[in-house]
Formats: structure tokens, sequence, C-alpha cells
């Protein structure tokens, strides 16, 4: 299937999601997302359909509650883990933004940028180097 994404559908997908603000637990561009609202949203748009949450909702510090949270989520979805060198398009990418706890997620783009969101900024494409390439732990290519 991924032989039949090019890379013009992805970046006239990402076009879709500029000027997305960030909402906590968001699910929909017109209100706004959080990093994986955006993940959920822009996989369906490849026939993926990701669970939006784990049955129990998600505050905002649920990271200190329960830190292997998201990193569970994640591991459940199946996939092929890849290292950073291995890194294609479309590679789900994830992080430790703070405290060595994965909080964060992302999509690459194509071999050097990924899409994410972040509070303040809202959507943003940015080249996985220097701080995001440190905070980087791993990345699940769910799309064979």
């Amino acid at each position: 299937m991924k032989e039949r994404i090019s890379s013009y559908s992805i970046e006239k997908l990402v076009d879709q999601f500029r000027n997305v603000p960030f909402v906590h637990n968001g699910r929909s561009v017109e209100k706004g997302v959080d990093c994986l609202g955006l993940v959920i949203l822009f996989y369906k748009e490849f026939g993926i359909n990701l669970p939006s949450d784990d049955g129990v909702t998600i505050e905002k510090d649920w990271y200190r509650k329960d830190p292997e949270r998201l990193i569970r989520g994640i591991k459940g979805l199946g996939g092929i883990n890849i290292e950073v060198d291995q890194l294609q398009p479309l590679d789900l990418v994830y992080f430790a933004i703070n405290r060595h706890i994965i909080t964060h997620t992302g999509i690459m783009i194509n071999n050097k940028e990924f899409l994410h969101t972040r509070p303040i900024i809202g959507v943003s494409k940015d080249p996985l180097e220097g701080k995001w390439k440190r905070r980087f732990k791993g990345a699940l290519r769910l799309l064979q």
C-alpha cells in the first residue's frame, strides 16, 4: 500500500493541517488536535483507524499518574519497530519531552521532517534533528 502513496498526497494532507490549533484531547481539524488526535486523523486518511484513547479519560497530567500510558498504546498498535536511521514517510515517531517519559508523537512526512502539534504553536512541521533527534525514543511503521 505504501508504494501507492506519493509524496504529493502526503504534502497535500499536511496542507490540510496547517493552522490547526493545539487542543488537549482535540480530535478535529475544525476545533483543534493534540499530538494523538493529529496522528489519528492523519492515518485515517490512509485507511488506518487508530483508537482515540484507552477507555480512560486523558487528563492533562496523565503522565504523572501513568508514565507508561502512551508507549503502551503505541506498542499496542502493532507495526514494525524502526530505528532513527531507517525512517521513511508515514512512520509514527515518538519522543520523551521531559523526565524521559514518552509523551509526544508525530508522523514522518518525508525522510527528514515530521508533523506534530505543540501547545501555543499548533500543528508544526519540523526537521528531525537537534533537540528532536535527542528526544527521539522510537518509531513504528504501520503502513507496509
